[in-house]
């Protein structure tokens, strides 16, 4: 569980940075769903937990990089961005369980 959180830390990170430098919705929410489909993926069961981590990150990182002063380039797009986050993360988290466990059958 704590390598999963460690996991969505840095992917949280990295989706964050994207959507700072972002001018367009598409790719820091795809990097979104692509990041939870794959945590998904990686722990079938609970692969909701972590998607929730990585939504919260994406939340805290949000107000964060407010107080540390780093500015969007657009700050509507990074508001939406933030707000519409735990869709796609849950979304992609039980995509990626349901690939996981339709790849797995036997």
């Amino acid at each position: 569980m704590i390598r999963n959180s460690l996991l969505a830390l840095i992917a949280a990170i990295i989706i964050i940075s994207i959507s700072l430098k972002s001018s367009v919705v598409h790719i820091p929410l795809l990097s979104i769903f692509i990041s939870a489909i794959i945590f998904g993926y990686l722990q079938p069961q609970k692969g909701w937990i972590t998607a929730l981590q990585l939504a919260i990150s994406i939340f805290a990182g949000f107000f964060l990089s407010g107080i540390f002063g780093f500015s969007p380039k657009n700050i509507n797009i990074f508001q939406f961005i933030t707000y519409i986050s735990p869709f796609p993360c849950l979304f992609g988290g039980f995509m990626g369980s349901y690939f996981h466990n339709t790849l797995n059958q036997k």
